[in-house]
């Protein structure tokens, strides 16, 4: 389930690489870019969608600061009985509007989060985002479910805020996202104790790209590190789920 969407499985394992480019009235330039990997699993905001290899990728298009992507993933087996067990596929959409004034960048978009196999699942994301280029660039997105699902499993209200840090250190990118969450009150399909508001996940990963005959080589690694109230039976719940401390590596090719 972006930066929009965190590709390391949600930290980062997906780089969007070179790009193909066309001139166009001799004044707008479209952008054709995109990546396909494997991560040793797939957690998204520290719910585990897929506890072993997932293959993920994306392909966008961008003009100017305008940009439409989509991104999948293999995921969880499928809850609906008309397909039980079959493995879900993930398709995520994104419409993204983003530039910079002086050292300020901002974003703007929203994501539709699609399930083959699961369906009833498919909810819609807007956000909007800011960061500061500096040694240390710190960035804040706020994500607002805009429709959410009849179980309550993504409600309509929900906001989750990342806080992030990034930089560089000889040819390395380092990033550490703290991320808070508040919660749509939602008494018939939420237990409180599994839905705490608050600062809910750390999330820290370090990643490398290597040109390799025309393409960007990334690989990469984090962990994602649950860290909301605990609950009475002693488990941190993020989503409704027991959240544990994740290990993700990842290796992406970016054309």
């Amino acid at each position: 389930m972006k930066l929009k969407k965190s590709y390391l499985a949600v930290l980062m394992a997906s780089v969007l690489g070179g790009t193909a480019s066309v001139s166009i009235a001799q004044a707008e330039e479209v952008s054709v870019s995109g990546d396909i990997g494997v991560a040793s699993q797939y957690v998204w905001r520290g719910a585990v969608q897929k506890g072993t290899t997932a293959v993920q990728g994306d392909l966008g298009v961008s003009i100017e600061g305008l940009s439409v992507s989509t991104w999948f993933s293999n995921s969880y087996a499928s809850p609906d009985p008309q397909t039980l067990n079959k493995e879900v596929i993930e398709f995520d959409f994104t419409a993204d509007y983003s530039g910079s004034i002086g050292d300020v960048g901002y974003s703007i978009g929203g994501i539709y989060y699609t399930y083959m196999y699961d369906s009833h699942s498919n909810f819609v994301e807007t956000y909007v985002g800011l960061s500061y280029d500096a040694i240390i660039s710190p960035s804040v997105t706020a994500y607002y479910t805009a429709k959410g699902v009849q179980s309550g499993f993504y409600k309509t209200g929900d906001l989750w805020v990342d806080l992030g840090l990034s930089t560089s250190v000889k040819g390395f990118d380092l990033s550490a996202t703290a991320s808070y969450i508040r919660w749509k009150a939602d008494a018939a399909n939420r237990v409180a104790n599994l839905y705490r508001n608050g600062i809910s996940l750390v999330q820290v990963g370090i990643s490398k790209d290597i040109e390799a005959g025309g393409v960007t080589v990334t690989p990469s690694m984090g962990f994602s590190i649950p860290v909301i109230a605990r609950s009475s039976d002693g488990n941190r719940y993020i989503y409704g789920a027991a959240a544990q401390n994740e290990f993700i590596a990842a290796l992406n090719i970016a054309y």
